[in-house]
């Protein structure tokens, strides 16, 4: 394990005080994120053990986590591999995750302090210098601003419920086999137009703009499906 991962909590961590399993399993995200995973590929307990320099009881235990979220599945006489991924996937996580955001805002009707503003404004200036180099930062930048619209409401069975979808993300990096490049271009223009929104403090409008934010992927993906623009 490099110490650049270790040093950045292993992509989504807030890292706390995680077990082997659970780092395991952010390793295994963080493969399929950037792409040395894809879907439909067979993944090899055994590699993965001599690679990480853990035993396959962490392993297979990291493996059965990410197929509870969705990330691989098990085929009989066939064993794990990388699940491959459905518009349908997407939208579902997606549609979760932005109902819960829009919970938490209509409960405290969108008052960001301006301490709330600066940390989203930090994560959105962050998403304009991402390179192919810093890929594996593109989700957690995202979840770094989507913390502070679901954590403002102080309660945590809906962060641990938002929290849970977190592999969602890596599933819209992934759909479709899209570049690395134009996931990066992506990622600042339509998080600088959500803070945006939410500095006028409007629950309506706050609320919108988050339904539009995650769907507009979806429509993409949708498109893109079709053979459309």
């Amino acid at each position: 394990m490099s110490d650049h991962r270790r040093e950045k909590g292993l992509l989504m961590g807030k890292l706390a005080f995680k077990t082997l399993r659970e780092n395991v399993a952010e390793e295994i995200r963080l493969k399929i994120l950037n792409q040395e995973l894809t879907p439909g590929m067979r993944i090899i307990e055994q590699e993965l053990s001599d690679e990480l320099g853990v035993s396959r009881g962490p392993i297979r235990e990291a493996l059965r986590q990410l197929e509870q979220e969705g990330m691989v599945e098990y085929t009989r006489n066939v064993g794990c591999s990388v699940r491959e991924i459905t518009l349908q996937d997407v939208y579902e996580t997606y549609l979760l995750r932005s109902n819960y955001e829009m919970i938490a805002v209509r409960l405290y009707e969108a008052q960001f302090t301006e301490e709330e503003i600066a940390k989203m404004e930090e994560a959105v200036e962050l998403m304009r210098n991402l390179t192919i180099e810093n890929y594996s930062d593109v989700v957690s930048y995202g979840c770094m601003l989507h913390a502070v619209i679901i954590e403002k409401a102080g309660l945590a069975r809906l962060t641990k419920a938002w929290s849970d979808l977190e592999y969602g993300e890596i599933l819209s990096c992934n759909a479709g086999f899209v570049d690395k490049q134009s996931v990066i271009e992506r990622q600042y223009p339509i998080h600088r137009d959500l803070v945006d929104v939410c500095k006028t403090r409007d629950v309506d409008a706050v609320c919108q703009a988050i339904s539009d934010h995650y769907m507009v992927t979806v429509k993409r993906l949708k498109n893109e499906e079709q053979g459309g623009a």
